[in-house]
């Protein structure tokens, strides 16, 4: 069961032909939608959630929120999240940026990351960039959700992106990087209007193949795709998008206007639910249980010894696509 379309087609390619007599399916993570939802002004919660903003920012007047959730680690880039901002409230000068704020759920040290704080002090002193770190239950994470205008994601390289899911599911638009599975949240498109899928000729669309996509999200097109790896994973891409391209995305976001953008998230919100997307709790554990009852069904013991000729290991080329895709 593959996490991301790109995971399934990299199963695969290494499988080559003995993927014939496997299963392999996309399943993605699955978010309960009566825990994650939007609070609009008609909702019993809507007068808990304006305390909540109004407490957890010290702001009088907020125009925009920006939410950052995940772990402070170098591959999540929160250090090009910050300077991001940065760049966007300069863009929009000094007085509608007094009117802004971006809210970084995550550690503000960590060995595996950076020192936030001195990042922010360093570059950003004036910016209203505000940190939490404490564990928060679902229902607040909810509210963090509902009081943002957009959450941001720039991982070089990413499985998933719990948090984009999250925002969709309580109707928040998203800007992220194009890498991984967070593409796949997107929802991009091909020239017939169709959710893309990978293959060996078009293993990622990091290079920007497809433009189009989910009314929800605004995406970030890498601009350096390098190379790293481990001895147990000997390489993946990093694809690293700029603070300047992400800054413009969410220039874009801010100019649609607080309307626009709830009519956007509430789509993300609808197309998450679907049977498409396969994005909901409900759906997910259906799609696991047909899995699991597949494999049961068609499981094949094995024998109780297998003989094998020992051979010198016959290293095989990459079987996808490196560029020109």
């Amino acid at each position: 069961m593959a996490i991301s379309k790109q995971t399934k087609t990299i199963n695969e390619l290494i499988l080559g032909e003995e993927a014939k007599d496997k299963i392999i399916e996309y399943v993605p993570h699955g978010i309960n939608k009566d825990h994650f939802f939007p609070i609009d002004e008609e909702h019993p919660l809507n007068d808990t959630l304006t305390e909540f903003k109004t407490k957890t920012i010290p702001l009088e007047e907020l125009d925009f929120l920006v939410y950052f959730n995940s772990r402070n680690i170098h591959r999540k880039r929160p250090g090009d999240t910050v300077l991001a901002f940065k760049m966007f409230c300069d863009m929009i000068g000094e007085e509608k940026a007094k009117k802004c704020a971006m809210i970084m759920h995550t550690e503000i040290s960590s060995m595996h990351g950076t020192d936030l704080r001195a990042v922010k002090e360093s570059l950003a002193p004036e910016c209203n960039i505000f940190f939490s770190q404490e564990k928060i239950n679902t229902p607040q994470m909810n509210m963090m959700y509902n009081a943002a205008d957009v959450t941001m994601l720039l991982s070089s390289n990413e499985g998933w992106g719990l948090s984009l899911t999250e925002s969709m599911m309580a109707g928040t638009m998203i800007v992220a990087n194009v890498t991984g599975g967070m593409q796949d949240q997107m929802r991009f498109v091909d020239e017939e209007g169709k959710w893309i899928d990978f293959s060996a000729d078009f293993p990622s669309n990091h290079r920007g193949t497809y433009k189009e996509c989910g009314e929800w999200a605004v995406p970030v097109f890498p601009n350096n795709i390098s190379l790293a790896g481990s001895p147990k994973t000997p390489y993946i891409f990093h694809d690293r998008c700029t603070p300047e391209d992400a800054s413009q995305a969410l220039l874009e976001v801010y100019e649609l206007g607080p309307e626009e953008r709830k009519r956007r998230g509430l789509k993300g919100r609808e197309w998450v639910t679907s049977e498409e997307a396969g994005m909901s709790a409900n759906v997910m554990c259906d799609n696991v249980t047909r899995v699991l009852n597949t494999t049961i069904e068609t499981f094949t013991p094995r024998t109780r010894y297998d003989i094998f000729k020992v051979e010198k290991y016959k290293h095989e080329n990459v079987k996808h696509k490196l560029t020109g895709y």
